[in-house]
């Protein structure tokens, strides 16, 4: 297969580039093959260009209007397209997916398809390649199609909501949580940082990070100078149970619960812990906790 042939050329390429791999493991099971994958010159021999190439021209055979009576194969092979462009130009993957956005625009069926496979391969718990970045155009191009179901169009204006809510570099809009007493509160963005923990206290990983907060010497000093605030909320509605667990954090954090959860995150870890400066941008998720710690002992460090 073309494939093959690509992926034999950057043999030496693979141990080093595991999405490679990922690739060429996907293209091995047993499907027949869905349409050839394009093969890059010979003249480009940086694996940069060469996944430009593959990335940009990979529909440029795939008959479009055949391809998806074929599901399986299609999935796969999207898969195989995505592995590919963590490795190519930012704004070579962005053409790539505009490009093929138009294509199937004027289709609401095919449009929904593909953003259903984008969200797979991109931002479901199962993810080769998570990647908020990738996943928004596909999530917006179906939020605001008027060819699609009213259902998916609010589906994914959901998660393009919460993208834009909590992306890197994003100003997090004011948060409405329920605190441990029953009241409705909204945690507004300060001029202070501010270190956001979205988990069940109780979990073993949970309990191990919340002793390691209030005991690391860093970040009890920039609390207590008021450069830090910690919020802490419990993924669900307010339980007795909740609000025990809740009770057991230090006085002087923020305490709630987040029923709309996802309506703001997508907690990929146990604790999910998100960062932001003292202007309100994220500036740290999707990462264990330890970072957080290692940024307060360099804030810490600074003072």
């Amino acid at each position: 297969m073309l494939m093959k042939r690509f992926l034999a050329i950057m043999a030496a390429a693979i141990m080093l580039w595991p999405a490679l791999a990922v690739a060429q493991t996907n293209q091995q099971q047993s499907r027949p093959e869905l349409f050839p994958y394009p093969t890059p010159p010979e003249g480009l021999t940086l694996l940069r260009e060469r996944c430009n190439f593959l990335v940009y021209h990979f529909w440029d055979r795939a008959d479009l209007k055949k391809v998806f009576d074929r599901p399986e194969g299609l999935h796969a092979a999207f898969g195989d397209w995505v592995t590919f462009m963590p490795y190519c130009a930012a704004d070579t993957a962005k053409l790539a997916i505009r490009n093929l956005l138009q294509a199937v625009g004027k289709d609401g069926k095919k449009l929904v398809k593909v953003a259903q496979m984008a969200e797979y391969w991109t931002d479901s718990d199962s993810a080769e390649i998570v990647s908020e970045e990738l996943f928004a155009p596909f999530a917006a191009a179906v939020a605001t199609s008027k060819k699609v179901p009213e259902a998916d169009r609010r589906h994914f204006a959901r998660q393009l909501h919460r993208i834009n809510s909590s992306a890197m570099g994003q100003v997090l809009p004011a948060l409405p949580y329920t605190a441990p007493d029953g009241t409705q509160r909204v945690l507004e963005q300060d001029t202070i940082n501010t270190m956001i923990v979205v988990a069940d206290p109780e979990a073993t990983e949970s309990t191990t990070a919340s002793i390691r907060f209030s005991i690391d010497p860093a970040t009890r000093l920039l609390v207590d100078e008021g450069m830090l605030r910690i919020a802490w909320f419990y993924p669900g509605d307010l339980t007795e149970v909740a609000a025990a667990s809740l009770a057991k954090l230090p006085d002087n954090w923020i305490t709630g619960v987040l029923p709309e959860v996802n309506e703001y995150f997508r907690p990929r870890m146990i604790p999910a812990v998100y960062l932001l400066d003292n202007k309100g941008r994220m500036i740290l998720k999707d990462r264990p906790y330890t970072m957080a710690l290692q940024v307060f002992n360099v804030m810490a460090a600074g003072e």
